[in-house]
């Protein structure tokens, strides 16, 4: 992808450990590194039940993120001041999963089925049956959705005890047998002010609900064997880019009723994914651990990092921009540490290394060279007192009994050559 300026785009990711993240992306990716990630809170301090199950944008400019967690802690985000304010959930048993506002309210609701509608002045409870996820209309922010395991979509007011749709399955299959219903995602359409409604399920389809028209989907894409776990809006009008457990990240055209992209390189199941408009990526997070960004056009994978543990949520900041202000002076911090290290203890250090003793060092040995340069020893004259004559004779007395020696062990060892091939039967035959 070749694009003429570099832009900076903010992405803030979320685990199941409970770290949440903050990365600079770069569209010159030769810009981004490891030094483009900070930690927005402190791992060592983490729990295991700490683990983040939602973010959602708490305003449209985009500066306060709702942080949602698996102990029913509710977190508010303040991309330049931190957390602010934090609630705990505790209404009903269950995790987080799902964050929204409406003007000056708060909704969040938990696997169990309950809704909390809650205000400085008012609170209010909506049971709404077990859920795997609840969404909020950006549209129309007193709309929200709902569904789960055997329980499929419903689209809420606020005010109103009932459900405004429900949806209905659809007809038995060619066998007569009903067909299972696990919403794991929903979203709805812009502009459609909540009317249009997507959802993928466990058990591998994605279907269109619309409101005004009927109860059961009008549109309904079947994937087998592959069970869809995240949906968002695409980039077009009734497209949709929904992953799945096997790490596939397809883009379902809902006019024609089929995927028509594909998009490779996640491993692990695609847990989140969100898109930049004006850059026109896809940002999706898995939990192989990696945060991959998409080119939507040329379908190619432009980025990826590996982020240490699995990821849950992923959201784009596309109205404002966070600087890296904590990566920064942590950066400062570290190298005023070396150079006070290296002007304080240096000439300390050097000193000491200088004065250590040596351990298992062995003695040198001479070398050739010394051998030969050593003087060789003097022969003591005999107390005998021999003349030169006596000496040149017992030399050669000692030659002709050293030859005799020789040919004496010679015959020896050639006799017992024979007795061996004599007693060898090799030999005999």
């Amino acid at each position: 992808m070749l694009l003429l300026e570099d832009k900076e785009v903010d992405i803030f990711v979320a685990s199941k450990i409970g770290s949440f993240k903050h990365i600079k992306y770069h569209t010159d990716t030769t810009k981004n590194s490891k030094k483009n990630t900070e930690n927005l809170v402190d791992i060592k301090t983490l729990q295991k039940d700490e683990g983040i199950t939602r973010l959602e944008w708490g305003n449209p400019e985009q500066t306060e993120i709702l942080v949602g967690r698996k102990n029913q802690q509710i977190q508010i985000y303040n991309t330049l001041q931190g957390f602010t304010k934090s609630y705990t959930a505790d209404f009903a048993p269950g995790e987080v999963v799902g964050l929204g506002r409406s003007k000056r309210k708060m909704l969040a609701a938990v696997s169990s089925g309950v809704v909390k509608i809650w205000s400085k002045k008012s609170e209010e409870l909506v049971n709404v049956g077990k859920i795997d996820r609840m969404r909020v209309c950006p549209d129309d922010d007193t709309v929200f959705g709902t569904g789960g395991e055997e329980n499929d979509l419903k689209i809420w007011r606020i005010g109103e005890p009932q459900p405004t749709f429900a949806a209905k399955n659809l007809a038995h299959d060619w066998l007569q047998l009903r067909r299972p219903v696990w919403v794991s995602d929903l979203v709805f359409l812009h502009g459609e002010g909540g009317r249009l409604a997507a959802c993928c399920s466990r058990h591998g389809y994605v279907r269109l609900y619309d409101s005004r028209a009927q109860r059961r989907p009008v549109i309904c894409v079947d994937f087998e064997k592959m069970a869809a776990t995240c949906i968002t809006n695409s980039f077009d009008e009734r497209q949709v880019l929904v992953g799945f457990g096997r790490g596939q990240l397809h883009q379902v055209d809902l006019r024609k009723g089929k995927p028509d992209r594909g998009y490779k390189g996640c491993v692990g199941a695609v847990s989140d994914i969100s898109v930049v408009r004006e850059k026109r990526l896809i940002v999706s997070c898995s939990l192989d651990r990696h945060m991959r960004v998409h080119d939507y056009n040329s379908k190619e994978l432009v980025y990826k990092q590996y982020l240490t543990s699995k990821l849950s949520c992923v959201l784009v900041q596309t109205e404002s921009s966070t600087p890296l202000t904590k990566v920064e002076s942590e950066i400062k911090e570290e190298v005023e540490d070396v150079v006070k290290v290296e002007a304080d203890d240096g000439d300390d250090l050097d000193h000491l290394f200088e004065n250590m003793e040596t351990v298992g060092e062995k003695p040198k040995r001479p070398k050739q060279a010394d051998i030969e340069e050593l003087p060789a020893k003097k022969i003591k004259p005999s107390s005998d007192g021999c003349t030169d004559g006596d000496i040149e004779e017992n030399t050669e007395d000692a030659i002709k009994k050293l030859l005799k020696s020789t040919e004496k062990l010679k015959r020896k060892r050639d006799q017992k050559k024979r007795e061996k091939k004599a007693k060898s039967v090799f030999h005999n035959a």
